[in-house]
């Protein structure tokens, strides 16, 4: 009996052990830190405006954390005009609503319409480095600061390789469609960014050359949290704010946002993570210096949807799968929200044409899929990113691929990323 009796208590205190270590293990797969610098579109010209990252801190976090991130992305747009109507009487505004952009600039001529002018085109590989600080306090308070220093290749290097031109039309030939973008007419791994405005305001970055485009800052401040054995519930405001370092848009711009993010377990040791953000910029209001009349769509709206896997080990590493799809509003005013992205409201497009001559190279044939220079500016943009993310004693490691899937405009067409997230002050577990 005696025999029995210390055998049932040993099973039962060891239940109980058991038990108790998987509500902690519970616990923690349910509070993964969650921070996503990398998961917006590397935009020729997107880079100067203010990008919002997803952020939800942990009760695990740090007070003091580091990240440095490393993005490259490749960008096609061919030379392409954008022209602007003046003094449209009612009968042209009427014509215009039926002629397609690209033959707009022939009503233009035809009609003796005057226009004022923007030119566009980016070719190349944008690398990115971006430096981050981030900070919490009192558990309900949380800064992330963020420095931005990018370089223009043409993709030559081995780095390069996923991104490079040779790379990306060996995949359309072999799994999508033959020469889609028209790279194939061109000289590979060539790199210019420009954009001029109608005041005759030029700016340009070239092959090697290094550059900043903004020190952003975002404050979060966490609302309420909700949790039981089986899921987890939490809310947050954010406030934003982009400082130019550059002469291409040098506006301060302030945003705000809001963000709910829902952990529900599936095991002892895994979880499933949902989070969604939206957010809104002002990109216009506060004027710094004089730059190109470039980015001018006011109030830009910001949305991000974010699905994920989380698997724990018994050591309590952590493997995060996860997926985010990113819109964001146009960096221009004067497109129309159409599926194919060739509605414009009066502006012509003049594309490169047989007889043109662009970067020194003769064109032969007009571009198929041309408008996605002007697409580029005009339209939204909604990228779909995969991520792979290892956690362990604090610290991060992910991997981003971002991809045009839904809404193409090679801003940028593709685009790898890697984050490592650490704290330089926190002992290891």
């Amino acid at each position: 009996m005696r025999l029995r009796f210390l055998l049932l208590l040993s099973v039962v205190c060891f239940t109980v052990s058991a038990l108790s270590q998987s509500a902690d293990d519970f616990n923690e797969v349910l509070d993964i830190p969650l921070f996503y610098s990398e998961m917006n579109p590397e935009s020729p010209v997107g880079i100067f405006s203010l990008d919002l990252p997803m952020y939800f801190p942990s009760k695990i976090t740090a007070k003091h954390e580091l990240s440095a991130a490393f993005t490259m992305a490749n960008s096609w747009h061919p030379q392409a005009r954008f022209m602007y109507p003046k003094n449209l009487t009612p009968r042209h505004q009427q014509d215009l609503e039926e002629i397609y952009m690209s033959q707009r600039p022939e009503y233009f001529e035809l009609m003796g319409i005057e226009t004022d002018d923007k030119l566009f085109q980016s070719d190349g590989v944008l690398n990115h480095l971006k430096l981050t600080y981030l900070t919490t306090w009192t558990s309900k308070h949380s800064l992330v600061v963020n420095f931005n220093i990018h370089q223009l290749t043409g993709g030559r290097s081995p780095i390069n390789f996923f991104v490079s031109d040779g790379f990306i039309e060996e995949f359309h030939s072999n799994v999508a469609i033959e020469d889609n973008y028209g790279r194939r007419l061109y000289p590979f791994n060539r790199a210019s960014i420009q954009f001029d405005d109608e005041t005759g305001r030029s700016f340009r970055i070239d092959k090697g050359d290094v550059f900043a485009s903004v020190l952003d800052a975002h404050y979060y401040r966490q609302l309420f949290s909700r949790a039981n054995e089986h899921w987890r519930f939490d809310s947050q405001l954010g406030a934003h704010v982009s400082i130019p370092l550059n002469e291409f848009h040098p506006y301060l711009i302030p945003g705000l946002s809001a963000a709910v993010r829902m952990d529900l377990r599936l095991g002892l040791k895994s979880s499933l993570s949902y989070a969604v953000q939206g957010g809104l910029t002002d990109q216009t209001s506060f004027k710094l210096g004089e730059g190109v009349r470039a980015i001018d769509n006011q109030y830009r709206k910001h949305w991000h949807n974010y699905l994920a896997l989380n698997l724990m080990s018994k050591k309590k590493n952590t493997l995060v799968i996860g997926l985010l799809v990113n819109y964001q509003d146009a960096l221009m005013k004067g497109g129309s929200y159409s599926w194919d992205q060739t509605d414009y409201e009066e502006i012509g497009i003049d594309v490169l044409k047989e007889g043109d001559v662009w970067e020194g190279e003769p064109i032969e044939q007009e571009f198929y899929l041309s408008k996605t220079t002007p697409a580029a500016l005009y339209y939204y943009s909604l990228k779909t990113y995969f991520m792979l993310g290892f956690h362990k004693n604090g610290n991060a490691f992910t991997i981003y691929c971002g991809e045009d899937l839904f809404s193409v405009n090679n801003a940028p067409d593709i685009q790898f990323s890697f984050q490592y997230r650490f704290s330089p002050f926190k002992k290891k577990d």
